[in-house]
């Protein structure tokens, strides 16, 4: 269980208390959060994130690049898969499956590849 992140705040229902997420819909927002963020940035969890480093938005080999470094960074997200479908105009597609369930995410990529 995990709180919902609405406009990179924590999302809160009417009464005031937090929304909480599950499932496919947690699975989806950890993979979000870890594709955006480069690793070493977030100062209290030095290992959260994807390392793009040496990754150019040129690279003949991008997809299957980004299809490996994605994997990694989201390796510890319990019972949850991974794939890059695509990644066209700096916007990756990415497929995430997680206790039978399955849905597709684009993450916008443009400030952190060049």
């Amino acid at each position: 269980m995990d709180m919902r992140i609405s406009d990179g705040d924590i999302a809160m229902l009417s009464s005031g208390s937090y929304e909480y997420i599950t499932g496919i819909e947690e699975a989806v927002q950890r993979v979000r959060i870890s594709a955006l963020t480069v690793k070493g940035d977030f100062i209290y969890d030095r290992e959260l994130g994807t390392d793009y480093s040496g990754l150019s938005a040129d690279d003949p080999l991008l997809l299957e690049k980004l299809d490996l470094l994605i994997k990694e960074s989201c390796s510890d997200i319990h019972g949850t898969s991974v794939e890059v479908l695509s990644c066209s105009g700096l916007v990756a597609v990415i497929r995430v499956t997680c206790q039978d369930n399955e849905t597709t995410t684009e993450v916008d990529l443009s400030g952190i590849l060049q």
